[in-house]
């Protein structure tokens, strides 16, 4: 007769704060697959004249809730009290491949171009909303289902009512969470939300899972069917409110597809397994053991250069307090030293990570090969000094005789002096 371990449960603030840290890891590690996937379509006369959702716009805007759910975790541990989480840190920024963390059955993830075995088999996999039946529970170790980690999150909070000190988020710490400068187009209608209580926090968890494997229906909420019987275009459906793991169904089905439309019933040309709509990438790129010309080898040296950037301009946002306030003078509010790293987390994203890690990918590894390109490793980068603009300003610099395109006015070399300066603690 066998026996079920019971279900160890938060009860302690220790143990929550390394609940929450492990689900801001676990999350992490998906936006740098997903970017991948994206940055693989080949976007001129592809993708971009689509009818409907394409599986590119698709992709960006599940990337862009990922980065709303790091947010969210982030700003409950600030809430609980911990406010020396570093995303920039080489034990933080995940390595690939490697297992997803804290995860049964153990889901492999690697960098790899669109697919459908990909978005299948770890896109799918990662979003899976169903738990085994009768899984035994451990502590922080295993969890079935993100929703079910965060469920276990969900309780603890509820638990430790009287040790969580809600006074002091909602006096002070309330000022280090990040709650503004969010976009997205391409899906979804949450914001990061300012955590200063219980039902602030419960909301956020909530709709991290909402979004990810889909709202349950004791929620009160329109359940998200875990596969739809119909195969309606996606404008018919009201796709911006289905879940990711209901999108990347979508992907894997090709209703929300890539290429040009060929009739009248909006049936596309290519999908996401053809190879004249996807760049033929390598896999899990690795700087370490890559053979490749130099140049290439320091554009992805470059790119992770740029993502360690993000993650530490992102660390500044979460160590700089806002105004308890915005001033009356509009300019003055606009020029504060928290509005611009801000404004220049998104600015980063859009005007330097996409088009360097666009270029790799358009990049064969060896000049005259073109069966095998380039791809971001998105992997820790040490820099050197404090200041990490200026390495990136040098880095590019070095870089231009190789590839042009990082200059003009438009460019990333451009884009970096625009850039606020940050300083590394």
């Amino acid at each position: 007769m066998s026996t079920k371990a019971p279900v160890q449960e938060i009860t302690t603030l220790p143990d929550l704060i390394a609940h929450l840290k492990a689900a801001a890891q676990v999350e992490l590690s998906t936006v740098p697959l997903y970017l991948y996937a994206t940055y693989t379509i080949k976007t001129r006369g592809y993708s971009q004249w689509a009818a409907g959702a394409s599986a590119q716009r698709t992709l960006i805007g599940i990337s862009i809730e990922e980065m709303l759910h790091l947010s969210l975790v982030r700003n409950l541990l600030i809430a609980v009290g911990d406010t020396d989480f570093r995303l920039y840190d080489e034990n933080v920024i995940p390595t690939y491949p490697g297992p997803m963390l804290k995860r049964e059955p153990e889901l492999n993830l690697r960098l790899r171009k669109l697919s459908t075995d990909q978005v299948r088999n770890t896109f799918m996999q990662i979003e899976q909303p169903a738990t085994p039946p009768g899984a035994a529970l451990g502590a922080i170790e295993p969890y079935h289902s993100l929703g079910e980690f965060y469920a276990r999150i969900e309780r603890g909070i509820q638990t430790l009512r009287p040790v969580i000190d809600w006074a002091k988020a909602k006096k002070d710490l309330w000022k280090f969470q990040y709650h503004r400068a969010y976009w997205n187009q391409n899906g979804g209608s949450d914001h990061p939300l300012l955590i200063v209580d219980e039902a602030s926090a419960l909301q956020a968890m909530q709709v991290i899972v909402d979004q990810g494997e889909g709202a349950p229906e004791d929620r009160g909420l329109l359940p998200d069917p875990i596969v739809r019987t119909d195969d309606l275009p996606p404008q018919e459906i009201g796709k911006w409110q289905a879940s990711h793991y209901m999108k990347f169904s979508d992907i894997a089905k090709g209703l929300d597809g890539i290429g040009v439309v060929v009739d009248d019933n909006g049936k596309q040309k290519y999908t996401i397994d053809d190879e004249e709509v996807i760049w033929p990438v390598l896999d899990d790129p690795d700087l370490r053991t890559v053979t490749a010309d130099q140049p290439v080898k320091d554009l992805m040296e470059f790119s992770n250069a740029v993502y360690c950037y993000v993650l530490a301009l992102l660390d500044a946002i979460y160590r700089t307090p806002m105004e308890a306030l915005a001033p009356k003078d509009r300019d003055a509010f606009t020029d504060s030293v928290r509005y611009g790293y801000e404004r220049g987390f998104v600015a980063s994203m859009q005007g330097l990570l996409y088009p360097v890690c666009d270029l790799l990918v358009r990049t064969p590894l060896v000049a005259g090969q073109p069966s095998v390109h380039a791809g971001p490793p998105f992997q820790y980068y040490a820099f050197e000094t404090k200041n990490p603009k200026g390495e990136l300003a040098a880095l590019c610099e070095k870089l231009l005789g190789s590839f042009p395109a990082l200059g003009g006015d438009d460019g990333v070399q451009r884009q970096i002096a625009l850039l606020p300066d940050i300083e590394l603690p």
